[in-house]
């Protein structure tokens, strides 16, 4: 072999090696990364205006969370919601606690001030709308990675940018719990966060679209700061607009307390 054309074969063996790696890449090794951004963080602190739109008619809901890490690695999470506008969903509270620890059941509580009363929200419960929204209640709970099997489809390109598809699929045990048979995620290969989530209902059908935008380094971490769901089947779509976006500030651990809802 020519010694010129001995150099030409390993330059481009050498191209080739990246993709070959890329190709290596498992879909819960994408959905690893996704992780790794959300434990970068101990506390989270949000400012969030949801606009729901049906129609003519237009809901616009301002609420504030608070997200605290626990546990090893700061793979347990416990959110703290509570709306401050309208009237008449003002101090409606949410409190969620997710474990890693599969065989810990998850707990999401619900404080409604009309009744002055706090209720459990059931595994059911958590299939409903949030608050009438595109978003469900079991939409704001993080899962266990391992509540979940993936697969890496292929890559494509979303606004320009490259992203992972991974297809993500509940595994027996939790599936009477989720109203998805399964989740598309498109996951930025930049940043390693979704650019876009697509939920399938339980015949297979493409139920609802989560889009995420506007994103922004925010004291150290990549954070989307616009999301859009829309349901295409109902006409309907709901905004989250995120502002006030601050982490690591020391949140008080008594927000997460289910006895102090009603506070």
């Amino acid at each position: 072999m020519k010694p010129y054309l001995f150099w030409i074969l390993a330059l481009l063996y050498s191209l080739h090696v990246p993709a070959i790696q890329a190709e290596e890449l498992s879909g819960r090794d994408v959905m690893l990364k996704v992780e790794a951004i959300d434990r970068s963080y101990s506390d989270r602190h949000i400012i969030n205006t949801m606009i729901v739109k049906r129609g003519n008619e237009q809901l616009i809901r301002k609420m504030e969370s608070y997200t605290k890490k626990y546990g090893k690695d700061r793979q347990d999470d416990r959110t703290y919601i509570r709306f401050l506008e309208p009237a008449d969903a003002k101090d409606t509270q949410y409190l969620t606690w997710s474990w890693e620890d599969l065989s810990r059941g998850d707990d999401m509580w619900i404080y409604m001030p009309a009744e002055s009363l706090t209720r459990r929200v059931s595994s059911g419960g958590r299939k409903g709308a949030f608050m009438r929204s595109d978003i469900a209640n079991e939409d704001i709970q993080k899962r266990s990675i391992d509540a979940f099997n993936y697969k890496l489809l292929n890559s494509e390109k979303i606004d320009g940018v490259d992203c992972w598809v991974v297809e993500m699929t509940p595994i027996p045990s939790i599936e009477d719990e989720t109203s998805y048979s399964k989740r598309i995620f498109f996951v930025r290969q930049d940043i390693h966060l979704p650019a876009k989530i697509d939920y399938y209902d339980k015949r297979g059908r493409l139920l609802k679209l989560e889009t995420h935008g506007r994103y922004k380094q925010i004291d150290g971490v990549w954070t989307a700061t616009k999301l859009l769901f829309t349901t295409p089947d109902r006409g309907t779509t709901t905004i989250m607009d995120r502002s006030e976006v601050t982490y690591n500030q020391g949140v008080d651990e008594t927000l997460f307390q289910p006895q102090n809802l009603k506070r």
